[in-house]
């Protein structure tokens, strides 16, 4: 009875092994990567899988097998062993060669997603607030030099700076950007719980919580950040396809949106990863990427316009 159960324990555990190794091919895996720097993410998530998914079946081998070879037997007494020096050494110094070896490998991915000073010129910025329970949008209102609304991404024209390098192209200007995020307008556009932006443009987002901690999550883009109150952090991401493109309607009715390219319109979620109070799986955001800039311009103009012309102000928000 006693062999029965160590028996029992290595079927469940290999039950357990077989269905990791098919999830992938059932769709029980990662979402689809459609971010610039997912791969990276990805590859760390592997080597890390890897690693721990190895020593994990060979501990619970080794463990299953002294179950079942070394069952109690009458009249039998156990052998002590105390102490094995070089053996403690070896699971002290493999381990910590493994985690210094994976410390080394994700400087860079690191660095990319997270170092301000890496990130790259943005062609859009939002201001995202994360309250219980909801994530709260806010889009720069883009005027000309006569006070009439325009329709450019932010990022051309909040105080861009030209600076003398070999390409010669304008660079965007990090510290107003900034204040205008610390600092509301009256006619910003503000949506809730969608964010929209166009396949390939450098978005960058101003995150900040009005209440208590949340976490802004993209699992498509492989990006999480927390909100942390009192704070503002910068993050940032490239989209590298499309699911919606916005159609424009007739006789002046509101425009809509509509799959693009074969997907599904709720495809990007944009979840809390933090537990943040009684409602919190109700803090779903979705992620909206134009098939092209144009398309993206189209749908902001149009939001702007019924803004104004239901007269919602910072104030109202």
């Amino acid at each position: 009875m006693q062999k029965g159960w160590s028996i029992f324990f290595g079927a469940v555990l290999l039950a357990e092994l077989i269905l990791i190794i098919v999830s992938p091919a059932m769709g029980w895996w990662l979402p689809e990567n459609v971010s610039t720097f997912g791969g990276q993410v990805d590859f760390l998530f592997y080597l890390i899988t890897g690693f721990t998914g190895f020593f994990f079946i060979l501990t619970e081998a080794i463990l299953v097998y002294n179950m079942f070879a070394f069952t109690h037997r009458e009249g039998h007494k156990s052998q002590y062993v105390e102490g094995n020096n070089r053996l403690e050494m070896a699971w002290t110094i493999v381990p910590a060669a493994i985690l210094l070896y994976i410390a080394y490998v994700q400087i860079e991915t690191w660095a990319e997603i997270k170092y301000q000073t890496r990130s790259p010129n943005p062609d859009q910025i939002v201001q995202v607030t994360a309250r219980q329970w909801e994530w709260r949008m806010r889009y720069y209102a883009d005027k000309d030099k006569n006070g009439a609304y325009v329709n450019r991404p932010v990022s051309m024209t909040i105080d861009r700076e030209v600076i003398s390098g070999e390409d010669g192209k304008p660079k965007f200007n990090g510290a107003a950007a900034a204040g205008w995020a610390e600092s509301p307008e009256s006619d910003d556009y503000h949506d809730t719980n969608t964010l929209h932006t166009w396949k390939g443009a450098k978005l960058k987002i101003y995150l900040k919580t009005h209440d208590v901690i949340h976490s802004f999550f993209l699992p498509n883009l492989r990006l999480k950040q927390d909100a942390l109150p009192g704070k503002t952090v910068p993050i940032w991401f490239e989209v590298t396809e499309a699911n919606v493109e916005y159609q424009r309607a007739k006789d002046g009715q509101p425009g809509y949106l509509v799959p693009f390219n074969n997907r599904k319109l709720d495809e990007y979620e944009i979840t809390c990863a933090e537990l943040c109070g009684g409602f919190h799986y109700r803090m779903r955001g979705l992620l909206y990427v134009h098939k092209d800039k144009a398309s993206y311009e189209a749908w902001l103009k149009d939001a702007q316009e019924l803004q104004r012309s239901r007269g919602e102000t910072v104030a109202a928000k």
